[in-house]
């Protein structure tokens, strides 16, 4: 396990090459504010615990943890330690990532990559690069299908957004999915509940939330207004964001940018143009950017 610090005087990200994740990002140099949820320190090195991970070869979850693909059942594995039903936010993030020799400047840019073979599922590569760049911190996520067969992949970004009592949020959507009793989405709707719409910008609800929202053609462009006057700004081409907290007051929030819908694996039998994943044969790669833009209002 290997840790690198990016910092540019006002913005430092701590990168954690195990999982490939992002252990610190805060704002501020005298007192320093976090930005992201500070990891979680329990003794163990669990990216569930980080400020950021991604997500790859796919997001989130799959009913059933399988599905049909060219005429086979694809089986997902199941890692016990994380979750007994699910493949769970893929597996990118539980793996050994590799810092990539950098030309350009150490102290604000940092490469990582991996590679991974799951058996009777895909063989991938992915290439992570974390850029600082005066008031944003941008993340861009690269996978390349690296097996011998076509396979639809989707990819994504889990950060964890410090919020504080009075946080304020702002981002508009055009539909929601709200999830069944297994975490899983429900049938799409385009009218969004009023707990749930966050068009006009309001602070964050305690109830529970875990619903994926499709976004207008721009993509992810999200406000956060903290009441000590700092302002995050999320942004992605992505047009498929994940948002999650637990009931009752909580000191994060998940914006999760994601290249797919959840459970689109299993709609492939569909011959629908519209389907969120990304179908790459041999060779062939996919990316998606995040940018986090801090500033005070």
């Amino acid at each position: 396990m290997a840790i690198h610090t990016l910092e540019n005087g006002r913005l430092k990200v701590v990168i954690n090459e195990m999982g490939g994740v992002i252990d610190v990002f805060t704002y501020g140099d005298e007192h320093p504010f976090d930005i992201l949820r500070p990891r979680i320190h329990d003794g163990t090195n669990f990216a569930g615990n980080s400020s950021l991970f991604p997500m790859l070869p796919m997001v989130n979850r799959i009913r059933d943890n399988q599905f049909d693909w060219q005429g086979r059942r694809v089986v997902l594995p199941i890692n016990e330690s994380v979750d007994s039903h699910f493949f769970l936010h893929g597996n990118g993030w539980l793996t050994q990532w590799q810092c990539q020799a950098n030309a350009e400047c150490e102290h604000t840019v940092l490469k990582l990559a991996m590679a991974s073979d799951i058996e009777g599922v895909c063989h991938y590569e992915a290439e992570q690069t974390y850029k600082l760049d005066g008031d944003r911190l941008t993340i861009t996520l690269c996978l390349t299908n690296i097996g011998d067969e076509v396979f639809p992949f989707g990819i994504g970004f889990h950060p964890f957004f410090h919020c504080l009592p009075d946080t304020l949020i702002k981002f508009s959507a055009q539909g929601i999915w709200l999830e069944d009793v297994h975490y899983l989405p429900t049938d799409f709707m385009e009218h969004i509940p009023d707990v749930f719409n966050f068009g006009q910008g309001k602070t964050i609800p305690t109830v529970w939330i875990n619903n994926g929202y499709y976004l207008a053609e721009d993509g992810v462009n999200i406000i956060l207004k903290h009441p000590n006057r700092v302002a995050v700004v999320v942004t992605s081409p992505c047009r498929y964001l994940q948002v999650y907290k637990p009931t009752g007051y909580s000191d994060f929030l998940c914006l999760e940018p994601q290249s797919q819908s959840v459970n689109s694996h299993k709609t492939l039998y569909l011959d629908d143009s519209s389907n969120s994943l990304s179908i790459l044969a041999p060779h062939h790669s996919m990316h998606i950017v995040m940018t986090i833009k801090v500033h005070e209002w």
